[in-house]
């Protein structure tokens, strides 16, 4: 999983796992313009969902996944990390409900 995740971002962006089956990536230079800067995570949260959805093949047995993805847009680093990450939890289980293997944004 981390492996596919490392292929799905652009050198200079970040991939941690956070817990369990949680990732964060933090996605670097984006445009300064809101809706430019959504573009931008919604191709890469694409690839992501696209490569880890792939079939796995693990000691010759087949496994499949789906993932659920939050986004949250920031600029200038104005919030506290515990929030961003409050955010994108939120709108990853707002993912969940709209029947997995999705993405969404954070939106108040």
């Amino acid at each position: 999983m981390a492996r596919r995740l490392q292929n799905c971002i652009r050198d200079g962006d970040t991939v941690s796992r956070f817990g369990g089956d949680e990732f964060v990536l933090l996605l670097e230079g984006l445009s300064e313009e809101k809706a430019q800067a959504a573009v931008q995570a919604r191709g890469v949260g694409e690839k992501v969902l696209e490569t880890l959805s792939q079939t796995y093949l693990l000691e010759g047995c087949e496994f499949h996944s789906s993932s659920s993805m939050g986004i949250t847009l920031f600029i200038n680093y104005q919030q506290k990390l515990d929030e961003l990450l409050k955010q994108a939890d939120t709108a990853m289980y707002e993912a969940k409900k709209s029947g997995r293997n999705t993405l969404r944004f954070f939106d108040p």
